[in-house]
């Protein structure tokens, strides 16, 4: 994607940025920086989409290219540009250090990876670094979760996912430590960010979720819809070896049109099985936007995708959801096969207000635009704003700069 500057505004602190491509659509209260540099998503006329690269601003919006003449931005030349790595595009798409992947000016709207295969902590759960992380969670109960499980990438798994919530919550808040955050989790044992909560005009509904099976814990957060994620491992065979009969086990799962789906791509097994994993990680990503999990009965929900220009094809997919047949506008979803060669699919479910199941009250009280308050088209300018790629980053990452020399102390590695 072409690379642009912003040349204007230096009179006024920066350029106006606005949340849809529309003119009339809703302004941020923060201006993108002359000078900053910025990758462009799409462009309509002299409407740029953006993801913001240096400088300061929002991380992500629609901006005037030129106004009455007056240009604002100039596209960089092709030989300033920085080399964008070949790669998927699941990874970073500049070199980690060229932006604020993590921490304070990070923005609100995250998703974030981390391989688990990558980090083999010395001495294992016991060791210096593996315990210096532990102890980043100051909820006692948190940790004994962790050291529950039997093996240690179950016990990488349950780490990681609780510092990625604990990281996004303070790069939400523009904080480099975890001390004075409290999180908490719904009687479905979702977790969310309790106290304090970001800026009300920012993100007034910020929320966070996490998933991990096979190598990947991945996280993604939101800042007005609410966030659903699913990652699904691609093994049809139970861990003593035994093949799953995923058509009789999940018989009830998924809808007559989706198994007509998933029969489609045989007649092999193992390609009938990908295709349903992508409609299983769906309905996963569903129901933990929802908060009541696995209790939502998976077959009254069904599944509608189509491709995603600019992916190799087959391995990125939007799509929306039908319940009980019926059409329901306010979710989208977008899906993507995770790199490597242990294959993964990875479901990211933007939804409503009003779909929330949290018996206990305590989530929906952080949340401080109720549903009512966004009219059609702002709601659909969020809902259908730009997915962000996801970030594949080192376990560093998710250490609080406060915290870091202590993390490298204990063995670990610093970033950035």
């Amino acid at each position: 994607m072409p690379f642009w500057i912003v040349v204007g505004g230096a009179d006024k602190g920066g350029i106006l940025v606005r949340r849809g491509q529309e003119l009339s659509s809703v302004a941020f209260n923060e201006r993108l920086s002359t000078g900053a540099e910025v990758e462009q998503l799409h462009i309509t006329g002299d409407r740029l989409h953006y993801r913001r690269i240096t400088g300061t601003g929002p991380e992500e919006g629609w901006v005037s290219v030129r106004i009455s003449g007056k240009e604002l931005l100039t596209q960089k030349e092709e030989k300033e540009a920085e080399e964008v790595p070949k790669e998927s595009k699941l990874v970073l798409t500049l070199p980690i250090q060229h932006r604020e992947v993590v921490g304070p000016s990070s923005g609100y709207t995250h998703r974030w990876a981390v391989n688990i295969d990558t980090w083999n902590p010395a001495g294992g759960v016991d060791g210096r670094e593996f315990q210096f992380l532990l102890h980043l969670i100051k909820e006692e109960n948190e940790r004994r979760a962790v050291l529950r499980f039997k093996f240690l990438d179950d016990q990488k798994r349950a780490l990681i996912s609780r510092l990625l919530v604990r990281q996004a919550s303070a790069s939400s808040l523009n904080k480099t430590n975890f001390d004075d955050i409290e999180i908490k989790r719904t009687k479905g044992r979702k977790p969310f960010l309790a106290n304090p909560l970001p800026p009300e005009k920012e993100a007034p509904n910020w929320n966070v979720n996490c998933s991990h099976e096979g190598k990947w814990v991945v996280c993604a957060s939101e800042a007005h819809v609410i966030a659903g994620i699913d990652v699904a491992e691609l093994r049809r065979t139970k861990k003593d070896g035994d093949p799953i009969d995923f058509h009789d086990v999940f018989k009830d799962n998924l809808t007559y049109k989706e198994w007509e789906y998933v029969k489609t791509h045989g007649p092999c097994l193992d390609r009938e099985y990908e295709a349903f994993s992508r409609f299983w990680s769906a309905k996963e990503a569903f129901v933990k936007a929802r908060g009541d999990g696995l209790a939502y009965p998976l077959g009254q929900a069904e599944f509608h995708w189509k491709p995603i220009d600019g992916y190799e094809p087959g391995t990125a997919f939007e799509g929306d959801v039908h319940i009980e047949g019926m059409h329901s506008p306010k979710w989208r979803f977008v899906q993507y096969r995770m790199p490597g060669d242990s294959p993964h699919w990875t479901t990211v479910g933007r939804g409503p207000l009003t779909d929330i199941v949290d018996a206990h009250g305590e989530f929906k009280k952080t949340l401080r635009k109720p549903q009512e308050l966004f009219s059609d088209n702002e709601w659909q300018a969020h809902l259908y704003s730009h997915s962000p790629h996801f970030d594949i980053l080192p376990i560093g990452a998710l250490v609080p700069q406060d915290n870091m020399a202590g993390f490298v102390a204990a063995g670990g590695t610093s970033f950035p």
